[in-house]
C-alpha cells in the first residue's frame, strides 16, 4: 500500500474570494482615528470592524468603501487599558484627508495625557470644518480643546459628573448612543461604538452599507439576554435612563462609603427626585436597593473565599462588622458566620 499523503497544516481558501475588486470611484468615507493613551480596545474595535464589513462586499476587508488611519503624533505603539499596543498607520498631517477625525479614549484617570500636538491637531481640522467625534472619553479632549463649550455632548453615566465638574459648559447626554450638534459628533464608548460607526456610514455611504455590515454582524438575531447570561439586575432595564444609570453607578461604587446624594448628583437630579424614581419603577428606595446589591455581593464572597467577615464587610461598604451583621441576619435569616458554616458541613464549596 502506498504511503498516504499528509494534510496540510493550512488549507489555502484564497480561491473564495473575489477574482479582483470592483472598480474604485474614490472613497465615501475616509476617517482618521486618533486613539489616546489607555484607550478602551472593545469599543474601538466594535467601530473600526463595523467599517471594515460595511467598506467591501462579503468579508474580504478590502477598503473600498471606508477607509481608516490610525493617527498619532509619533510611531511609538499606543497602548490600550487592556495593555494591548496599537501601532499607527500615519502621523498627524492635514486634517482635509479625512472626512471625520474620531478621537476614542478611555479610563481618564491614566497618567499619560494626550500629545500636545493632538489638540493642534483638532484645533486645525476645526478651522477646515472637518468634522470631529468623541467616542469614549475622547469628548473630554475635545472639550479641554475648548470644541465642546455650549454644546450637548453624549457621554458614559459614569463620566457624566466628571465632565459638569471639569467642563460645567457642557451640556452631557447619557441616554443617547451619537448626539450630533453642529460641527462635533460624540459617543458615550462601549457598544454605542457600533451606533457611532453606523451613524458614519450611513450618513457617507447609504443604509444598504449599513444594513450588509449589521446583518454580518448577526444583528437581524437580536440579543436576548435571557439565553445570553443570567438576569441579574430588573432595575437595568428600567424605561428611566436615570434609575438605570444610577444603578450602574450603585454597582460601580459597591465597595465605597458613598451616600445617595452622590449617586443622584452622578445621574444629574437631587436625592428626592432620585427616591421618588425608584419608588416608581422598582418600588423601593435607593438606599434599600443599594444595601441589597451589597448584601448579595456580601454572600457571595461569605461562599465562595476564605475573606474574614470583617473584610468583607469593609469591602461591601458596610460602615462596621456590627451593622453589615444586623443587616444580613435580617435578609438572610441567619448570621453570616452561622450560614458560612452551614455551607462547609454540607460540603457546598
Amino acid at each position: 500500500m502506498g504511503k498516504s499523503e499528509e494534510a496540510p497544516l493550512h488549507r489555502d481558501y484564497s480561491h473564495l474570494g473575489p477574482a479582483r475588486p470592483p472598480p474604485l470611484v474614490g472613497t465615501p468615507l475616509r476617517v482618521g482615528i486618533v486613539p489616546t493613551p489607555h484607550f478602551t480596545l472593545m469599543s474601538l474595535g466594535c467601530f473600526v470592524d463595523f467599517l471594515r464589513l460595511a467598506g467591501d462586499e462579503g468579508d474580504f476587508s478590502r477598503q473600498i468603501y471606508c477607509t481608516w488611519d490610525v493617527l498619532s503624533h509619533d510611531r511609538a505603539p499606543i497602548v490600550a487599558s487592556c495593555g494591548m499596543a496599537m501601532q499607527p498607520d500615519r502621523l498627524f498631517g492635514d486634517p482635509a484627508d479625512y472626512d471625520y477625525i474620531v478621537v476614542h479614549g478611555g479610563i481618564l484617570h491614566s497618567a499619560e495625557k494626550p500629545s500636545p500636538a493632538l489638540y493642534d491637531f483638532l484645533l486645525a481640522a476645526d478651522r477646515k470644518g472637518i468634522p470631529l467625534v468623541g467616542s469614549c472619553s475622547g469628548s473630554f479632549v475635545l472639550a479641554e480643546a475648548g470644541l465642546l463649550a455650549g454644546r450637548r455632548c453624549a457621554v458614559h453615566f459614569s463620566l457624566a459628573g466628571a465632565l459638569r465638574q471639569h467642563f460645567p459648559d457642557v451640556i452631557p447626554i447619557t441616554d443617547m448612543p451619537v448626539v450630533c450638534d453642529g460641527n462635533i459628533i460624540t459617543s458615550p464608548g462601549g457598544l454605542a461604538a457600533i451606533n457611532l460607526a453606523m451613524f458614519l456610514v450611513a450618513g457617507a455611504c447609504g443604509e444598504s452599507r449599513v444594513h450588509k455590515a449589521f446583518h454580518y454582524l448577526l444583528g437581524d438575531r437580536g440579543f436576548d439576554k435571557a439565553e445570553a447570561t443570567e438576569e441579574l439586575d430588573l432595575g437595568l432595564k428600567c424605561e428611566d435612563r436615570r434609575v438605570a444609570n444610577a444603578i450602574g453607578l450603585m454597582r460601580q461604587k459597591m465597595y465605597e462609603l458613598c451616600p445617595v446624594s452622590e449617586i443622584a448628583a452622578g445621574v444629574g437630579t437631587s436625592e428626592r427626585e432620585l427616591s421618588r424614581l425608584f419608588r416608581k419603577h422598582l418600588q423601593v428606595s435607593p438606599a434599600r436597593y443599594w444595601r441589597q446589591m451589597r448584601l448579595k455581593a456580601a454572600k457571595w464572597m461569605l461562599l465562595n473565599s476564605d475573606r474574614s467577615i470583617a473584610q468583607i464587610a469593609y469591602e461591601c461598604g458596610f460602615a462596621d462588622c456590627a451593622h453589615f451583621v444586623h443587616w444580613f441576619k435580617r435578609t438572610y435569616h441567619a448570621t453570616p458566620a452561622r450560614l458560612r458554616r452551614s455551607h462547609r458541613a454540607f460540603g457546598l464549596r
